[in-house]
């Protein structure tokens, strides 16, 4: 449901944060219809006056819900991580900052367990892990074989991406506003899986794990730390 949060602008107008419309990134379909519903929920509740801003967040969550802070290794001493917040960062990362404290200076904190990283919660953690390899397991393949034989880059028109096939192979390729092409790589440099573009961010979203990149294969999002190749345009 989204979220109305309301607030005083630097020219003394009340601004309204509307939330909502969650997606799994690379499988949420035209996000730019997801930014409509948006817009037409505020428009239905509120007197909206003009739509100024909008962007997307991403959260990462835990197999069990609950973050992970602390050492990122039982044995490790020197590396510390807190990630897995949801959308609970500013509170989640208070509680992590004191628990890394106390770690660092080597207390005792009555929150370690709970949050190790290294923990095993086998009834939390299972059934999501099974059901996100079977998720990363029907993109790897099924979208290599249901999408049929893709188009010539030059049918992009401005501002879109998509599959495409250019110089007898297959890739993600992007026409920009100003009609220039860009081809990448449509694998995601993470685990292999093939990337989907974002119609509202203009981004090449992975449906594997999340992975994120521009339209010229620069990573925006991890777990990818490599750029996806990019592919020459004569």
């Amino acid at each position: 449901m989204p979220v109305d949060t309301r607030s005083q602008g630097t020219d003394g107008e009340e601004l309204l944060l509307v939330g909502g419309e969650g997606l799994r990134p690379g499988a949420g379909g035209d996000t730019e219809l997801r930014y409509g519903r948006l817009e037409a929920f505020a428009r239905a509740h509120w007197d909206v006056r003009s739509v100024d801003f909008r962007w997307s967040a991403q959260d990462n969550v835990t197999l069990d819900g609950v973050p992970y802070v602390g050492r990122m290794t039982p044995r490790g001493e020197r590396v510390l991580m807190a990630t897995g917040f949801a959308k609970w960062g500013m509170t989640g990362g208070t509680a992590a900052a004191l628990l890394l404290a106390d770690l660092l200076t080597g207390r005792q904190h009555p929150w370690a367990d709970f949050f190790d990283p290294n923990r095993l919660t086998l009834r939390a953690s299972v059934p999501k892990l099974v059901k996100e390899n079977v998720v990363t397991g029907v993109h790897f393949v099924g979208d290599r074989l249901m999408q049929g034989r893709p188009r010539p880059i030059e049918d992009l028109t401005p501002g879109e991406g998509d599959i495409v096939r250019h110089a007898g192979e297959t890739v993600a390729g992007y026409r920009d506003d100003d009609g220039e092409l860009l081809a990448v790589s449509p694998t995601c440099t993470h685990l292999g899986c093939r990337v989907r573009f974002n119609t509202a961010e203009r981004s090449w979203d992975c449906p594997c794990h999340g992975s994120r990149f521009t339209p010229a294969g620069e990573v925006l999002q991890g777990p990818a730390v490599h750029r996806l190749e990019r592919k020459p345009i004569d």
